[in-house]
């Protein structure tokens, strides 16, 4: 499942679970509507398995972005939801 959300300065962004080694999330982002896309920029990579995924995005008045999504923990069986807060820096 993918996150498409458009930002404030009309640039598109995909924020999608990434199920092969490394595990983790992914963006990519367009500045054409969707026709061409970035390379990936990895959210995070530290997944113990391909369990996880289903991000959501928002983004922040400052233009940081917060992405949130479920992961199962090796061990565990049990989801988390995890986040991370970061920045677009292309």
């Amino acid at each position: 499942m993918n996150d498409l959300l458009r930002l404030r300065s009309g640039r598109l962004l995909m924020t999608y679970g990434y199920r092969r080694a490394p595990f983790g999330n992914q963006a990519r982002f367009s500045d054409d509507w969707g026709r061409t896309w970035s390379d990936p920029l990895i959210i995070s990579g530290d997944g113990p398995g391909m369990d996880l995924g289903y991000p959501s995005t928002v983004e922040f008045d400052d233009g940081t972005l917060l992405t949130a999504w479920y992961e199962l923990m090796k061990g565990s069986s049990h989801a988390v939801l995890r986040q991370a807060h970061w920045r677009l820096k292309v």
